[in-house]
């Protein structure tokens, strides 16, 4: 640990330990949830049934809401790769400072939020066209929504970059200029 207050604190091993041991767990606990809401066989039925955790009595699921769990888990997912190959980089490198630490631990969950976002943007029509949710595919689902996790700075960007292009403002030139005295 450095005395010098102009040099990023390093992360204790314990700290590092038990980071790498949230990694492992988080990726296991995604995976899992993304196999227990992943359709058994296509065109998805309406409304099918869903046991989250052994003991518990099934869910029902309706197919947009499956969608939502794909997207959304699929989105952490994404993130989770993006932040796990960051982990690695950076404690390969002996970089892994403290100041990194919020980041590590929401990273997931922007990816899960961003990734709603792109869907309800593809659902919605703004990219794609509309069309019932029988006629989707999840793996189609899952790969732009875990891309955008993945990539989620990018992903960000093309929202807004489309969101500035579909509300452009222009200011027409005034018809009674003001005049200065």
């Amino acid at each position: 640990m450095s005395t010098d207050p102009s040099e990023p604190e390093a992360m204790s091993k314990r700290w590092v330990l038990g980071f790498g041991s949230y990694l492992v767990l988080l990726n296991l606990v995604l995976v899992y949830v993304l196999l227990k809401i992943w359709p058994g066989k296509l065109p998805i039925q309406t409304e099918s049934e869903v046991t989250f955790l052994w003991g518990l009595p099934p869910t029902p699921l309706w197919i947009e809401t499956r969608y939502l769990l794909i997207a959304a888990t699929a989105g952490a997912l994404g993130s989770y790769i993006h932040l796990a190959t960051s982990f690695a980089d950076y404690l390969r490198n002996r970089q892994f400072y403290r100041s990194w630490g919020w980041w590590y631990v929401l990273r997931p969950f922007i990816g899960a939020a961003l990734a709603l976002t792109v869907y309800f943007a593809l659902r919605g029509g703004l990219i794609a066209g509309t069309t019932g949710a029988e006629n989707l595919s999840p793996y189609g689902v899952a790969a732009v929504t875990g891309l955008a996790g993945m990539f989620s700075k990018q992903a960000a960007d093309k929202l807004r970059e489309l969101f500035e292009n579909m509300f452009k403002t222009e200011h027409p030139p005034r018809a009674d200029k003001l005049s200065t005295p």
